[in-house]
Order: structure tokens, then sequence, then C-alpha cells
């Protein structure tokens, strides 16, 4: 580039050079002296645009060039692979290993971005010196992804011997960048086929990333790709549900089995379908939580409700994920719509036991906030997860939901039963009122009736439903 600048500067100043005297020759009427002159500029014009048009194609060669280049590398890029991809032999399975360097942003984030690069570069020719033994082309994709691809046969048995050589070669050998020696492991997926390397490829090593495992090679019977397609396509689903306000608040009734009224409802999130029923939270939950969508979700829920409740004489309830309740912007807006609303005497937070709450005190802290409105707490999914009594005290909990795992068989499984009971003579010795989960039958409803529980729920008491009866508007 540089030198095509210096190029057109020459060109310029010959130009300005060239006609002076010719103008000078034509002033003084000396045509013939002109004409020499003439000549010469236009012999001397041709020349610089041939040299010119030279130029020009070397510049394009370069960028042609470059875009199949990883700049700091200097290896092929994603781009190149994806042009050699299309020139593989449709007969043979030819194999791609997708490799990423594990905790590489810790790395660059510690050491900083030049020696990032330059470590990229190290791991770039260390993987140079241990390619298969046999025709393979190693690729630098974007970020700290590599790949390599074997345009030849090469047999699993063979595949699985490499994969874990390279995985616990790295391991030993001292990777050393800048006089710094780096710790380096590998996730790596692999596929062998005749189409869909890069993607099914890609699958494997996100698993193997997902399950800590060295490597994995991509399992045709595991329905990996269908499952990947599922998370696309619910994930596009979410997206369009919160632009045409497709998520739907369902009420499910709480029995107050002291007075057998119904005094509470559970606000549960139901997405609508273009046909009219709905998506259910195991359809979609787990690609929400994954995703940007989930804080919008619940936010949506969140606002739907309080605005039913406002005008409601009961009480209600909705949960609350640690996901939520550690994100600023929901808790935020949990706190708005409290002031806004004035709803905090009569919303219940639930909150998933079942999660596995690493930071308590910025649940703790959340907790103060809402119930500063008059809100309260309650445990969901208790006897599902590590049960922790010591924090119930901690958290300040004003209600316990006793998972429905240990209340659906209660009336047939006296082992069962006694969990119950303790669970809920300890809850008493505290002052927290229990809620049984999953009454499905009357001889459910007896038996949690008789151990002292205090409310229940259940499709015995009543199934979700997108109104309210008419007696608790």
């Amino acid at each position: 580039m540089e030198n095509l600048k210096r190029l057109y500067v020459k060109a310029g100043l010959f130009l300005a050079i060239a006609l002076c005297p010719i103008y000078i020759s034509m002033w003084y009427n000396q045509h013939i002296l002109a004409s020499i002159f003439l000549t010469l500029m236009s012999s001397l014009s041709f020349y610089f645009v041939i040299k010119l048009l030279k130029s020009n194609t070397k510049l394009k060669n370069e960028l042609r060039k470059n875009l199949y280049i990883d700049l700091n590398t200097k290896l092929p890029n994603r781009l190149k692979l994806l042009k050699d991809n299309k020139k593989l032999d449709p007969n043979i399975d030819s194999t791609l290993i997708i490799i990423n360097i594990d905790s590489f942003q810790n790395t660059n984030n510690f050491y900083g971005h030049n020696f990032g690069d330059k470590f990229l570069k190290v791991i770039g020719e260390w993987l140079s010196n241990n390619l298969p033994p046999v025709e393979a082309s190693l690729y630098k994709f974007e970020a700290d992804i590599y790949a390599i691809l074997i345009r030849v046969p090469f047999s699993e048995y063979n595949l699985k011997k490499y994969l874990k050589k390279i995985s616990m070669k790295i391991t030993k050998d001292r990777i050393i960048c800048d006089d710094v020696e780096v710790d380096t492991t590998l996730s790596i997926g692999a596929h062998q086929g005749k189409k869909s390397l890069l993607k099914l490829a890609s699958i494997a090593c996100k698993e193997a990333k997902n399950k800590r495992l060295s490597y994995m090679i991509y399992d045709k019977s595991s329905h990996k790709e269908a499952e990947y397609h599922h998370n696309m396509t619910m994930n596009h689903t979410l997206k369009e549900a919160l632009a045409k306000d497709y998520v739907v608040p369902f009420f499910q009734p709480i029995l107050n089995l002291r007075t057998n009224e119904i005094e509470k409802f559970e606000t549960l999130m139901r997405i609508k379908k273009e046909n009219g029923n709905y998506y259910v939270p195991a359809e979609f939950l787990e690609v929400a939580k994954h995703s940007k969508i989930y804080s919008k979700l619940s936010m949506s829920l969140i606002q739907k409700a309080f605005e039913t409740f406002q005008i409601s004489s009961s009480g209600f309830s909705i949960n609350l994920s640690y996901l939520d309740m550690t994100n600023i912007v929901t808790t935020t807006f949990i706190i708005e719509k409290l002031e806004e609303f004035n709803v905090g005497p009569w919303v219940i937070f639930e909150i998933l036991e079942s999660d596995g709450i690493e930071n308590y005190e910025a649940i703790a802290k959340f907790i103060d906030q809402v119930k500063s409105y008059g809100a309260k707490i309650a445990i969901d999914d208790f006897g599902a997860g590590y049960s922790n009594f010591e924090r119930l005290t901690e958290l300040r909990v004003d209600f316990i939901k006793i998972d429905g795992s240990l209340i659906k068989n209660i009336h047939q499984n006296e082992e069962t039963k006694i969990i119950v009971k303790t669970i809920v003579n300890f809850a008493k010795e505290l002052n927290i009122k229990t809620i049984a989960e999953y009454v499905h039958s009357n001889e459910v409803l007896m038996c949690v009736n008789e151990i002292g529980i205090d409310y229940a729920q259940g499709f015995y008491i009543g199934k979700p439903h997108p109104e309210l009866p008419t007696n608790a508007q």
C-alpha cells in the first residue's frame, strides 16, 4: 500500500515537471521541441501506467492473500477452511478437529492482550509441531480457537489415539511465552464424515468444554445436532414472544388447610404459541437461562403479575432464580415495581432451593430490600437440593414449599412421611409456614393435612390457568 502511494506521488511530480518545458516551448513557438517533450512525456506516462497496473494487481493479490490469513499467527483462517472444505472429496470421510484453549481469557486478562497475542502464536507453533501423522492442515479461527483438517481417511482408533496424545502432551510440555511458563489444557471436539464437519466438530468441542473433558468425538447417535437446532429455534421463539407480548402469566391456587380457602396463587410463566397453545417452562427455561433473554422474560412476568394482583385481594407468589436475584437490572426493576404498584404485603418471592445459592450475601441484601416493602420469602423445591436448614434463618424465610418428589407418594411411603414430618416440625419451631407441592389426590391431601402442613398446592387443588377465579379478583 505504501509503495503504491509513493508511485502515485512520483507520477504527479513527473506530470508537473514534464508539463513545464512543453508549456515554455509552446510559449516561444518552439513546436518541434514541444513535440519532442510531448513524445517523451507520453512514453514515460505509458511506463508509469503499466507500473501502476502491476502495482494494483500485486495489491489485489496481497489483499486476497490476507483475506484467508490470521494476521497474528499467519495461519490460514476460518474463511480458508470454508474454501478448502468445498474442495474435499465427497466420496471420502474427512476429519475436522476443533481445539479451544481452556482459561485463555484469564491468561489474557492477567498478562495483557499483547502477551495473549504472543501466547496464541506459541500455541499455533506447538500445534504445527504436533499435527497428526497424515496429511493435515492447521487453521486459526477467531479468539482462541484452532482447527485441524485431515483430508485423507483417518480411522476412529487413530483419531482417539491422536486426541489423547495431544491432550496429555500439552500438559506435560513446558509452554513458555515471554519467559513465562503457562499451564495449558485444551478442550477438543472432532467429527468424521462427508458433510457438516464444522458444525458437528464445534458441537463436540462445546460438549467437551461443558463436561470438562479433554476431548470428544461427535456421536452420531447422540442427537446433539437436533438438540442444538432446537435450542436455536427456541431462542428465536423467545425473542419473538417478547416482541409480540406472548409472555403469559398462569395462576395456580394454593389452599389454606386451616381455613379450607384458596388464599394465594402461584404465578407461573407460559409462552403463547401462534396456534393458541402454550409452551411450559420445561420446554424453554434452560434455553432462556443460557441467553440474555432470561432476565427480560422474568421482568415481563413480574410486570404482569403486579398489574393483576394490584386489583386483587389475594396473595400471590413469583419464582425467582439465583440469576434473577444477582442481576442488578432485574433486582432494580423489582424494587421499582414494588414502589409503583404497592403490592409488597401481598407478594411472596419463591427462591429455588435446588438452584444451589453461592453468593448468600447478595441474596440476603435482596431479601432485606424486598422485605422492607412488606414482601415475604419462600424456599421452593425444599428437599430437592441440599436442604440447608441453617440458611433458612439467615435468609429470613417465611414459607417452605416442600418439593413434590417428597409429597406425591407420601400416603404410600412411611420413610418419606418421616422426612416431611421432620421438615414440618423444624419449620414450626422457626415459625415458618409450610406448603405441600404436587398434591394430586384426596389421599395425598388428607395425609399432608394430618402431618400438619399449612398449605397445599397441586392439580387436585387446581390447575394453572391464565385467568383468576372471579372471587379472587
